[in-house]
């Protein structure tokens, strides 16, 4: 009879009406996540910022732009001309910089000048006594912890080197090992251990040497590429 077509059809009609409703949202959770946002070290050149007056600056920056460049990471160097070495974290929070080049004794007076007496204190009073050397590992070790526990909390620091520097800061007495500081995005963990393999490998010697070459040929290139070919940099 006639009569009984409509219930069938409007029946199938619901099963189809409700099969698509409760079959979106299963299809909807078979769909690919979005990719996330990539972050700046996948996209963004770093961006090393020394001062102009300062060959060790310039020595040791470049050092790690063609570090970096030579495994493939780019990188480039700026000279900053009208700022002071207490600016170089201020450029670094105000996204100016990505990296900056350092001691940790004259950093660690600049961002916690409370810390830096309180262990120069136990530092100068430790040599005097003869319990420790100057260039004791241990006071390295020291010092770079304050310092890291004092930036910011979008800043890091690499490994501190062996290497000693900035001979011309007159703050509390403190071991100067080279350091450089960072903005965390931009670094990754590959990027953080070819800056290391530069802080390990070159020494007060080196920078002293560097230094010199530089001043004499009047070219700061001149004197880091062939130490970073000699040393399969």
């Amino acid at each position: 009879m006639r009569t009984t077509d409509t219930p069938l059809t409007l029946r199938r009609l619901c099963h189809v009406v409700l099969g698509t409703v409760i079959g979106v949202p299963l299809l909807s959770g078979c769909a690919p996540e979005p990719a996330g946002e990539p972050g700046e070290s996948e996209f963004r050149p770093v961006q090393i910022s020394v001062n102009s007056s300062s060959i060790e600056q310039r020595i040791l920056g470049e050092m790690y732009q063609r570090t970096l460049r030579s495994h493939d990471r780019d990188a480039y160097l700026t000279l900053e001309t009208t700022s002071n070495d207490n600016q170089r974290i201020e450029r670094l929070n105000e996204r100016r910089a990505d990296l900056v080049v350092g001691c940790t004794g004259e950093l660690l007076n600049q961002l916690n000048p409370v810390a830096a007496e309180e262990l120069s204190a136990q530092y100068t009073a430790a040599v005097a006594s003869g319990e420790v050397d100057r260039n004791s590992g241990e006071w390295r070790e020291k010092v770079y912890s304050a310092l890291v526990g004092s930036l910011p909390g979008n800043m890091m620091a690499t490994d501190p080197s062996n290497a000693l520097g900035c001979e011309d800061y007159d703050g509390p007495e403190l071991p100067q090992n080279i350091v450089p500081v960072y903005r965390k995005p931009m670094l990754d963990r590959r990027d953080r251990l070819i800056l290391n393999s530069v802080g390990g490998t070159i020494s007060t010697a080196d920078i002293r040497e560097l230094t010199r070459t530089a001043l004499d040929s009047n070219s700061v290139s001149a004197a880091v590429v062939p130490y970073l070919h000699s040393e399969g940099l």
